[in-house]
């Protein structure tokens, strides 16, 4: 177990529902510690050290939970390996839940020392969002950058949730001292509108060198959006290049990516850092892992801190410095792209299909999360109205939408549009709220002007978009009807 000194131990707690008012009975089951324990090899990671349990080490699942209650396991390890971070991920049987239903508390120390107050949080990736397969908390990262050398997590499961496996990595983001300090921002003197950027050899530290530049390939992107988030790690963190090393390493090592999500990150002092590996950064993004499907047309940019209220760390606001950076990003990205800051366009958020969305919005708009919290998604209306975009000189559009006629209509109207050359068109309905209402028309039409009737069928009175799609451009316009 690679010289290491460890101890642990779970306790399990069974709390049976009852109705209210009524005492809830307990039954407290002491486990022996984790089934696997493991030095991470600093050449490919962090290091540090990993915990699994897996079912030989945790009760039945079906004996552990009664038809109405709910478990608590509580965790306490220590190594002579330090941490500065810890990743917890689980697996649970039966139908998945949602992720933020299981609440995870963590707290740490340096031995022989107090221990740090607790941090509450919950259960944030679902085990569809990444290729481990496992639900994930937010990332724990110790507020001063400091390394602890024993932790204690608490693990509230909702009812019926039983876990079957429990990962724990604690990982040391720290590096020697001038490993931050390899390479200037990033300029293009031919992006006079190009902010500065600190490269990824900026943040890189120790960690491993044939990952700075990945062998993968890269997915170019034509963005529509942006996504903003924030990073629940921190506020004005006292090294945030350790908190951005801590984060690529539970995204790639733990949740299996084969990088840091996000393509750009940003702190409390307003620099910017390159996120994800992407070779042609000063032209166009790559589809990072920061947002579900709506990573196929989105770039996204975290700022590093916690700004939901209520949630912990504690929680703050939004520094002056690192909204004007995020302004300054946005604007770069959306100039060079012709993109409305103000405008909405269609994105695709699940597999179920598409939604009309801000150009720039919260990752809570297309996910089952808080992100980017309250105080920093509250100043979404102000950010896109801070954004400067000129003229860009764009590449026009093959195709002109026209309004349909009638408008208002009763029984059925006609959405004319004109084609540069024959070219494969859809045509989609939605509401205005985003609702992929049905799609009204697929197939290829010729060059010139064209038409396509549409009658409303069944669908209740209002105001509806209309969207014309052919390769990579799009166009909406809206409607009214009234029955």
């Amino acid at each position: 177990m690679d010289n290491m000194l460890y101890r642990s131990s779970i306790l399990i707690l069974l709390l049976f529902g009852t109705l209210a008012g009524k005492m809830q009975a307990q039954q407290v089951v002491e486990l022996p510690g984790a089934s696997a324990v493991s030095g991470f090899d600093a050449e490919t990671r962090l290091p540090g050290t990993g915990f699994r349990w897996e079912m030989d080490a945790l009760p039945n699942p079906e004996k552990m939970v009664s038809a109405d209650g709910e478990a608590i396991y509580r965790i306490t390890e220590r190594t002579d390996r330090p941490f500065t971070g810890l990743a917890i991920g689980w697996a649970t049987r039966g139908e998945e839940t949602a992720p933020e239903e299981f609440i995870v508390n963590i707290r740490t120390r340096k031995e022989g020392e107090e221990w740090r107050p607790w941090v509450k949080t919950q259960g944030y990736l679902h085990p569809d969002d990444s290729p481990s397969g496992l639900y994930w908390s937010m990332l724990y990262a110790t507020p001063d950058a400091r390394a602890d050398n024993e932790f204690e997590v608490v693990i509230r499961t909702p009812q019926q949730r039983a876990l079957t496996e429990l990962r724990i990595s604690a990982a040391d983001a720290r590096s020697p001292q001038g490993a931050d300090e390899r390479t200037p921002r990033i300029r293009n003197p031919d992006e006079t509108d190009q902010p500065e950027i600190t490269g990824r050899a900026g943040w890189w530290g120790s960690l491993p060198d044939d990952e700075l530049e990945p062998g993968y390939t890269p997915r170019r992107i034509s963005i529509t959006h942006a996504a903003v988030h924030h990073t629940v790690t921190v506020n004005e963190p006292p090294d945030p290049a350790q908190v951005i090393r801590q984060i690529w390493d539970w995204h790639v090592n733990d949740n299996g990516w084969l990088d840091i999500g996000y393509n750009f990150l940003i702190d409390h002092e307003g620099t910017i850092y390159q996120g994800r590996y992407n070779p042609w950064l000063s032209t166009t993004d790559v589809r990072g892992a920061h947002a579900g499907r709506a990573n196929s047309r989105s770039v996204g940019i975290a700022l590093l801190g916690q700004f939901e209220p209520g949630a912990s760390p504690q929680v703050g606001n939004p520094a002056a410095l690192a909204l004007d950076a995020l302004v300054k990003m946005i604007s770069w990205r959306f100039e060079q792209r012709g993109i409305d800051p103000l405008g909405h366009a269609v994105l695709s958020v699940n597999p179920d299909g598409s939604r009309v969305l801000p150009r720039i919005f919260g990752h809570r708009d297309v996910s089952a999360t808080a992100c980017p919290g309250e105080n920093l998604y509250t100043r979404l209306p102000d950010i896109r109205s801070s954004i400067k975009v000129g003229d860009p000189v764009a590449e026009a559009a093959p195709f002109d939408v026209g309004q349909n006629y009638p408008n208002p209509f009763r029984e059925s109207t006609t959405i004319p549009f004109t084609l540069d050359e024959e070219r494969e068109v859809e045509l989609h309905l939605y509401t205005v709220t985003g609702e992929n209402v049905r799609t009204i028309f697929r197939g290829t039409l010729g060059e010139g002007e064209q038409s396509v009737p549409f009658r409303p069928g069944d669908l209740s009175s209002g105001v509806y978009v209309y969207e014309l799609v052919t390769g990579e451009f799009r166009r909406m316009m809206q409607m009214i009807y009234i029955r």
